[in-house]
Order: C-alpha cells, then structure tokens, then sequence
C-alpha cells in the first residue's frame, strides 16, 4: 500500500507564482517572457509565458505524434538538462492523491475519470552534478479547449472539497494534504497543485508538486523533483515552446 501510495503521488502536485512574478529578476534585463532563456538552471528563468486563447482554433485537436514533436528539447528546460525517456498513450490521469477516500468527490472522481486524450510524455534530468541529479516529468495533452478548461476546474475543486484525506496503511494512517492555487500569467491559465504526506514513520510533510497549464487546447502537466519555482519555471519554458511549435502565426505547427 505504502508503495502504491508513494507512487501515485509522485506523479503529481507545485503553490504559487505571485511570489515569483514579483521577485525573480533581480537587477538583470530579463528575456522576452514568450521565449524563455534555455541557459542556466530552470529557475533562473521568467515564470511567465503567454497563451493563444482567441487566436487559435479552440475545437483544434493534435495527434500523438504531434504532441511528440512539440516535447520541449532539453536545452529549452536548461543547459544541462537531458532527456532520458519519451512515450506516447492515451491519456488517463492518475495518482495524487486517493481520492477514493474522500466521499464528497465521488462525481468530481467520476468526472476526471473520463479525461482521454492523446498525449506524449518525457522525463527529464535537470542541471546538477552527480547521479543524483533531480528530475521532471513534462507530460502533453490534446483535448478541445473547453474540455482542457473543464479538466482544470475538476482538478481545483478536488483540491477544494478534499483538501485532507486519511488513507489506511500497513502500519498507521496516513493523511494527505492537497492545495491548489492558480498561477497567473502562465498560458491561458494555469494551476499549481501541492501535496504533502504526513504520519507513519516514513512522511515528514515535504511536498511535492504539478504545474498543470493550458496553452489552448493542450495541457502541459509538469511535474518536478524540487521546489515550486522550478516546477513553474520549466511550466513557463514548456508553454513558450508549445505556442511556437503548435500555434504558429500562420496556422501551421512548428515540428
């Protein structure tokens, strides 16, 4: 139980930008904020990235090999970074958090049950030294814009209704704690999930998080080894990057 738990959360959860937007910049001239710098560690980069509502299709639907295509390239998430995995499913969101546990979701579980889509995924060892390098997961998915907002609003009302949850283990009850608060100027819109795992022997409460951010129709799900200003900086490379390679100007991709 304990290992399914584990790895259901680790999957996803990252809390908010206001912070950041206000005081990542210090005294240098920063980037064009619709193309992050690539150097440098994530966080060193802009937390925002425009999005493309009411200038593209919203029913706009991209194929798997599409969404493959449009995956950031490492030197786009750091100068260090290296992709070490890429894969391409049908969408279905699962993990962070068991929801199961918390009656009051049952038709929000229900609901986010139904979310298939095509989507490309790839993990991603950021700059560091060591075998030890942190890592992050950027996942993207296609849907109808509409269908991409809805998705967003089931996940923030989870986090609302079931902000605790008690998960009977082996050895003693767990409670999950889940927050999450919307990012702003981040795509078309954007969501920062935290969770964090308190009781047992084994949970300190060390959150972890998930940026999910809408760039029309396409989710970016990014979730990193880390804290929250990296989850939402390489959220911030990752939307700059898909508004260029999927939602050019002219109407064609940019893979």
């Amino acid at each position: 139980m304990r290992t399914a738990l584990r790895a259901g959360l680790a999957g996803h959860s990252v809390v908010l930008a206001a912070l950041l937007l206000t005081g990542c910049g210090g005294t240098q001239d920063s980037p064009d904020p619709g193309r992050p710098a690539a150097s440098g560690h994530p966080s060193d980069t802009p937390v925002t990235a425009p999005g493309v509502d009411g200038d593209s299709d919203p029913g706009r639907l991209f194929t798997e090999r599409e969404l493959k295509a449009a995956l950031p390239p490492a030197k786009v998430l750091g100068g260090q970074a290296e992709v070490t995995e890429v894969s391409t499913g049908l969408f279905g969101r699962y993990g962070g958090g068991d929801w199961s546990q918390c009656g009051p979701a049952a038709d929000l579980r229900r609901e986010l049950s139904g979310f298939q889509a095509a989507s490309a995924q790839q993990t991603v060892r950021l700059a560091g030294a060591g075998e030890d390098r942190p890592t992050a997961t950027v996942q993207l998915v296609s849907m109808p814009a509409a269908r991409a907002e809805r998705y967003l609003e089931v996940r923030r009302r989870l986090h609302e209704v079931c902000p605790q949850v008690t998960v009977d283990t082996e050895a003693a009850p767990v409670q999950e704690h889940h927050e999450a608060q919307e990012v702003t100027a981040l795509g078309d819109e954007a969501l920062l999930e935290v969770s964090r795992l308190t009781g047992g022997d084994e949970y300190d409460g060390a959150p972890s998080y998930t940026v999910d951010v809408r760039v029309g129709g396409v989710l970016a799900i990014v979730s990193p080894e880390g804290d929250r200003q990296t989850g939402i900086s390489l959220a911030a490379r990752t939307a700059a990057h898909l508004r260029t390679e999927l939602y050019a100007p002219d109407g064609s991709t940019g893979s």
